[in-house]
């Protein structure tokens, strides 16, 4: 059955046109509500309640224009996005309505990009001839944020001045994706058959390796030179997580973890901002009211909020954070607080859902590259999700990667539409 002649498909359960846009409007009722609620809690016009318009509007046009070229693609990445962005919006309204208001713009500006990356990759296996030039601009990219970038909370992520600012972090993420997935599809196989038994210690050659040992040295440099700890582990688990899946090879991820843990523990040793870093992860009431205040804080929020939290507009986190620190590394603390563990755990299977579909475009791609590429994007979606989760909850040490269509932040929320843009591109020959 044609898919323009479904909402959703009684047999296999596809989702046709009808019910992708039907649920990208649910989204927005639902972020219509959550502002409402929000405005009434805070005594501000509800009437306000219209900006939402543009957030479901943007999306929902997205939808209808990619539709006028293709219209096979998956279509639950559109709804989980509008339903993550949608509750960005009406959290970071609660917290700061300007920036409420600029993300809104940025929503717009994302699914254009997203839309112009749909057409504009109409055969993504010919990304693949790009993988070294993408490599050398993401690593440039990064170098140059550790030579001129401007220094935010001890950490140098930012090029720019004033308010014309951006993380080249954020794009590299993808360029790299696409350097890794290009190379393993050429060199995965000379990569998984070195070292097998009865030779178990022979090595890959040097000119089949090298560059990906250079990825991890640089992932180790950024560590220890620029001060983020985030970004280095997402490059790292990238790299080690593609390495797994191009090869096959378990034994490549395990070494690539021993090294990096003993480079993060010499790191600890050797550098004071990376050794304070671990010490108020492990014990952030030595020094509640300084260093380890926001960790505390972000716990008292988690444990404010019960099961079915305080409700939206009435948390206080707000008031024992930065509002800036709210709206972007302890979103997910504000969202346990005001909508509790059942919010949280929404959360959750809403991230889920988008990993998953992610990951079931790669296994359903037709191509080595374009399976890399999808399993790549979905890695960072994953790991960049994981990490602001288990950082807020104090499991591993906080770090400051944003959380991926929520949090605040243009580079970010415009980088993450692109990824989106790509994995659509490679769902046309899946679906």
């Amino acid at each position: 059955m044609a898919a323009t002649h479904y909402a959703i498909d009684p047999r296999t359960g596809a989702v046709g046109p009808r019910a992708e846009r039907g649920l990208i409007l649910a989204a927005g009722a639902v972020a219509a509500v959550g502002f409402v609620l929000v405005c009434l809690a805070l005594n501000i016009d509800p009437g306000r309640v219209v900006r939402m318009a543009v957030l479901a509007g943007s999306i929902l046009g997205a939808a209808v224009v990619m539709d006028l070229g293709c219209e096979r693609r998956d279509r639950l990445l559109l709804p989980l996005a509008a339903m993550l962005c949608g509750l960005g919006a009406v959290v970071l309204w609660r917290v700061d309505a300007y920036a409420a208001s600029k993300q809104l713009l940025w929503v717009m500006l994302g699914a254009t990009l997203m839309v112009g990356t749909f057409y504009l990759v109409d055969d993504p296996r010919r990304l693949a001839q790009l993988k070294y030039v993408s490599g050398a601009a993401a690593i440039l990219l990064l170098v140059a944020t550790m030579l001129f970038g401007v220094e935010v909370n001890g950490a140098k992520l930012w090029l720019g001045s004033g308010p014309f600012r951006f993380q080249p972090g954020e794009p590299a993420k993808v360029l790299m994706c696409i350097f890794l997935a290009g190379y393993l599809a050429e060199r995965g196989a000379l990569l998984a058959s070195a070292g097998r038994p009865p030779h178990w210690l022979v090595l890959p050659k040097l000119r089949y390796i090298g560059p990906l040992l250079l990825v991890v040295a640089f992932c180790l440099a950024m560590f220890v030179v620029q001060r983020d700890l985030g970004a280095a582990a997402l490059f790292f688990g990238l790299f080690l997580t593609m390495l797994c899946i191009g090869t096959g090879r378990l034994s490549y991820a395990v070494i690539g973890v021993a090294l990096f843990l003993l480079g993060a523990g010499v790191a600890s040793e050797a550098f004071p901002h990376v050794h304070a870093r671990i010490a108020i992860w492990l014990n952030p009431w030595a020094n509640p009211d300084h260093n380890g205040y926001q960790v505390v804080q972000s716990l008292f929020g988690f444990g404010s909020g019960g099961v079915f939290g305080v409700g939206l507009g009435h948390g206080l986190l707000q008031e024992a954070l930065k509002p800036n620190a709210v709206a972007t590394d302890f979103i997910f603390v504000n969202i346990g607080e005001e909508l509790g563990l059942a919010g949280t755990c929404a959360v959750v299977v809403l991230y889920l859902a988008m990993i998953y579909r992610g990951f079931r475009i790669g296994w359903r791609a037709r191509d080595a590259f374009c399976g890399l590429l999808a399993a790549g994007l979905s890695t960072v979606l994953a790991m960049q999700t994981l990490a602001i989760l288990a950082g807020v909850l104090r499991l591993v040490p906080l770090t400051g990667i944003t959380l991926p269509f929520i949090s605040y932040g243009g580079s970010s929320l415009l980088t993450n539409f692109i990824a989106l843009g790509l994995l659509l591109a490679i769902s046309r020959d899946t679906e």
